[in-house]
């Protein structure tokens, strides 16, 4: 057998297999349902009064504190670190809550952002609420500044008008609070 007509022998019989990779290759992984978002916060007291009572993040889900090697490696945390922490949800199912993370006994630093702007690489938390103008009242009433006030957007797939503001929690994390139109 000539080396040309081998080589075509092996590339068809290699074809179905390379098809069958190709497809998987291109079938993406699933990962599950996203749950919640876990925040690191400078104070986890400030934080649950941000969230619970001016977000609208009522109830408590689960508290406590962790300490010990798995975490100090999970984290990139000292020896003898420990968390405190507190997962915050809406009423209903447990989807969408805020775990809020305080660490104890080291010092973080905190990330870096240009204030009255979006960063490069930063997340933003993305609330929909059917009273925006009693929630902004709320924000403006304990002196949150925002990034922009009540601006009406058009969500160009749908034609709706929802009405938009953005502002930054008590560690300078994004939030977009949505009232749909």
């Amino acid at each position: 057998m000539t080396t040309d007509r081998r080589a075509l022998l092996i590339g068809s019989a290699l074809t179905p297999a390379a098809l069958a990779t190709a497809a998987v290759a291109q079938t993406p992984p699933s990962t599950g349902q996203l749950v919640r978002c876990a925040l690191f916060v400078s104070d986890v007291e400030a934080s649950t009064l941000f969230y619970r009572d001016i977000i609208g993040l009522p109830e408590l889900l689960f508290e406590g504190a962790l300490q010990g090697a798995p975490l100090e490696r999970l984290l990139g945390l000292a020896e003898g670190v420990g968390v405190r922490f507190r997962i915050l949800k809406a009423e209903g199912p447990p989807y969408g809550m805020i775990a809020l993370f305080q660490v104890t006994g080291q010092t973080l630093t905190r990330v870096q952002k240009t204030e009255g702007t979006v960063n490069i690489g930063e997340g933003v938390l993305v609330f929909h609420r059917p009273d925006l103008d009693a929630i902004a009242n709320r924000l403006a009433a304990v002196g949150q500044s925002f990034l922009s006030g009540p601006e009406r957007l058009v969500d160009t797939p749908q034609r709706r008008t929802d009405r938009e503001v953005m502002l930054r929690d008590p560690d300078g994390v994004l939030i977009n609070i949505i009232e749909r139109a």
